[in-house]
């Protein structure tokens, strides 16, 4: 495999940074009505077996951006959505029994919501003049933790699960706020945000549930970004290209303790932590050669302290986005 260099580790790694769109790839004409649910076929599959699937994850392998869910392991892999615009990151709620996403050409990215077998599908942000992007649910299941360009620039929001109640947390015009997530009890939001003087790079920030108390995590002059809880909130993972490529760190909630997870040539990110100790989740470029015009992710596990190492999907295109129970 090729060995790559800082500057294309950068230039890969820019297309996980806060900036880049939630769904990888635009489609010319939109569906109007939004995601089209599963045909029954597929549901029928999901619904006979959907507690063996603790894994999602965005994928092409059929053309388009779709979302996808697979056992723990890599097996029995299932499509949830069936769409003509891309669909991003998908996450479970806390009870396993819905999961959000966001679907739609940039521009008019909206957050839906279905069960966890494809039906049900509906829209409940409905913003055809924005963005929302990096949709998280909240601890109980009933709010929505998300990020939006629908004040100009990318702020967090929070919203119930049907739409209403909207509030915005963060407020800062200049800067761009995202990849929210709640900590395992509720009580804080860890972010990422260029907010610190990095020089355009961006840095994780937590927070209190209700936007107070604003602090910074990490401060090196490198992408610092996705953070994801450890299941008793003692620590998060997150990905730096501080040491020349895109890597998955953990560190102690207060920032403390940052320590190095992967260490492979090729770009590593979006942590996602099991909630449940089923460890980390996280994409990788490192079975494929780069540079490359369209670097070809997989889905591989580790346990939190970053051994056991092993890949859970093989395609000849990309498996991304991963989230995991």
């Amino acid at each position: 495999m090729a060995v790559t260099s800082f500057k294309t580790a950068m230039a890969v790694a820019a297309s996980l940074t806060l900036l880049g769109s939630g769904c990888r790839k635009e489609v010319a004409t939109p569906v109007a009505e939004g995601p089209a649910p599963a045909s029954k076929a597929a549901q029928s599959g999901v619904s006979s077996t959907k507690g063996e699937r603790t894994i999602l994850f965005v994928s092409n392998r059929d053309g388009n951006d779709e979302i996808y869910a697979m056992n723990g392991d890599g097996t029995n892999t299932v499509r949830l959505t069936y769409n003509t615009v891309p669909d991003g990151r998908a996450a479970w709620s806390g009870n396993g029994q819905h999961l959000a996403f966001v679907s739609g050409a940039a521009g008019a990215r909206d957050i839906y919501i279905m069960n966890a077998n494809g039906q049900a599908l509906r829209n409940v942000s409905n913003t055809p003049s924005a963005d929302e992007d990096w949709v998280e649910w909240s601890p109980k299941g009933n709010r929505l933790l998300f990020s939006s360009n629908r004040d100009g620039n990318y702020e967090i929001y929070v919203m119930d699960m049907d739409g209403a109640n909207l509030e915005r947390l963060t407020f800062r015009p200049a800067t761009n706020d995202g990849w929210a997530t709640y900590s395992p009890d509720g009580s804080r939001i860890a972010f990422q945000s260029n907010l610190g003087p990095t020089g355009g790079m961006t840095d994780v920030f937590v927070m209190n549930w209700d936007g107070s108390g604003v602090t910074r995590l990490t401060t090196s002059p490198a992408l610092d970004q996705m953070p994801a809880w450890s299941p008793d909130g003692t620590r998060m993972a997150f990905m730096s290209t501080r040491d020349g490529n895109a890597e998955i760190y953990s560190m102690q909630a207060d920032g403390s303790g940052q320590t190095r997870l992967t260490a492979t040539p090729a770009v590593d990110g979006r942590p996602s932590w099991s909630r449940q100790g089923y460890g980390i989740v996280f994409t990788s470029a490192r079975d494929f050669d780069l540079p490359s015009t369209f670097p070809k992710f997989e889905i591989y596990r580790m346990n939190g302290d970053g051994s056991n190492q092993h890949r859970l999907t093989s395609n000849t295109v990309y498996d991304d986005f991963p989230y995991i129970k």
